[in-house]
């Protein structure tokens, strides 16, 4: 069900986060060209290792997600499963730290929504970078263990930003400024009106 939603080609390269027992990741590898997984946990890795030593389409690394450095000029498309209480930290990740021009993920339901709080830092920076939207609603009795929540599959596509690169830092900065109401005022009357002059506005209904 889950593989269905994937708008995956023949053709496609794609990074998985969390290779597990390798069930989804030998899915993946049958409508993909290539697929480079990537696992932290000793037994899992060596588990899935065993298991797909023989498919040459898998390529398989040991190694921290957070610490993996993602190509900058390949295209490739990212997939995972994500540990709920690392959601945050990988989000930020995958959107911006790599290149992928598609971004799956299977997250806690409510963490989803958060990411669509553009009243929240996080929602805000994410939507300068990409869209994000509901593919799978996934009850707790999809996965074992058996988690307290649901979990959804969500979309992340790529698109143009209005936010140079030069202007990045500063503008994470005004937006947790913000969001924690630090920026009680952003300009003086004078300091409006200066602007609106420089900008050649004369009026705001127009």
């Amino acid at each position: 069900q889950i593989i269905k939603q994937l708008n995956l080609k023949e053709t496609d390269t794609v990074y998985e986060i969390g290779t597990g027992k390798g069930h989804l990741t030998t899915k993946l590898a049958k409508i993909s060209k290539q697929v480079t997984s990537i696992e932290l946990d000793s037994h899992l890795f060596n588990l899935s290792s065993e298991k797909l030593k023989l498919n040459t389409r898998v390529t398989l690394i040991h190694q921290d997600i957070l610490q993996f450095q993602f190509p900058n000029k390949q295209r490739y498309k990212i997939v995972g499963n994500i540990p709920y209480h690392l959601s945050t930290q990988i989000i930020k990740k995958v959107v911006f730290e790599s290149r992928a021009s598609d971004i799956y993920l299977i997250v806690e339901e409510g963490f989803y929504k958060r990411t669509l709080d553009i009243h929240r830092t996080l929602g805000l920076l994410l939507h300068t970078q990409v869209s994000i939207q509901q593919l799978l609603k996934l009850p707790a009795e999809c996965f074992h263990p058996k988690p307290k929540v649901n979990s959804v599959l969500i979309k992340l596509t790529r698109h143009t930003t209005d936010v140079p690169d030069k202007y990045w830092k500063l503008y994470t900065y005004f937006v947790s400024k913000w969001v924690n109401r630090e920026y009680r005022q952003l300009f003086t009357k004078n300091q409006f009106h200066q602007a609106m002059k420089h900008a050649k506005v004369n009026n705001l209904s127009t």
